[in-house]
């Protein structure tokens, strides 16, 4: 009984170990578009709806828009155009070219 026990916590262990890490979910680009828009001053902040927003917004890539190189650092030319072409990617809201670049002036270049 013991050694059928100690099987099966091993096979277990085993399994969890090479699981695939699960992926942090992203947020919607209309939603990151609306939640820094209404900071920037372009419209209602969403308030603590706008949270995942931000979250995604400062996160290191592969997990949000700020980009990240090993030796240097925080890259503030690619975390601005990685963000502004994640909000223009929005489909289902029109999209304002001026407000997104005011939103990238302001905040694109933000860790």
């Amino acid at each position: 009984m013991k050694l059928r026990t100690l099987f099966a916590t091993l096979a277990l262990g085993a399994a969890c170990l090479t699981a695939a890490p699960t992926q942090a979910q992203t947020v919607d680009p209309c939603t990151i578009y609306m939640c820094m828009a209404g900071i920037s001053g372009f419209g209602a902040s969403g308030g603590p709806a706008c949270a995942p927003a931000l979250v995604y917004w400062h996160a290191p890539t592969p997990a949000g828009l700020a980009v990240y190189h090993p030796p240097q650092g925080f890259n503030p030319p690619a975390s601005a155009a990685r963000r502004m072409a994640y909000m223009e990617s929005c489909t289902t809201i029109t999209v304002n070219p001026d407000v997104v670049s005011s939103i990238i002036a302001l905040h694109g270049s933000t860790p």
